[in-house]
């Protein structure tokens, strides 16, 4: 994304008109490091379009309802954030695992034990 935004910055230095064009506003960021990296395209003159989500569409990074959007997906993020927490910790306390399946069975785990051997 840096690289993305250096090089609309230098193509809009030599003159030409640039939009940067992103899928959601959640690819760029959230709360206020959306909204400072939006102000900085501003300074730039390099435009901003969404192709989906709450402001699919041309923006002005300075109006008001791109800053309260901004910011209140800042706030998404850490509710989600902590409801993840608090999920895992309640596996933890049920005596549940977090992650995906296991990968290897008694079995499977002593015939690789016994491969590994063989190979010393």
């Amino acid at each position: 994304m840096d690289k993305a935004v250096t090089l609309a910055r230098e193509i809009r230095a030599s003159g030409a008109a640039v939009t940067l064009v992103v899928h959601e506003h959640k690819r760029l960021g959230r709360g206020i490091d959306l909204a400072t990296l939006t102000e900085d395209l501003k300074a730039s003159d390099v435009g901003l379009e969404f192709l989906t989500g709450e402001l699919k569409g041309p923006h002005d990074p300075s109006g008001v309802v791109f800053t309260v959007l901004a910011a209140l997906s800042g706030m998404e993020r850490e509710y989600i954030r902590d409801r993840t927490l608090e999920g895992h910790e309640s596996a933890r306390k049920r005596g549940k695992t977090i992650g995906g399946a296991g990968v290897t069975d008694n079995d499977m785990l002593s015939m690789a034990l016994h491969l590994r051997d063989q190979e010393k």
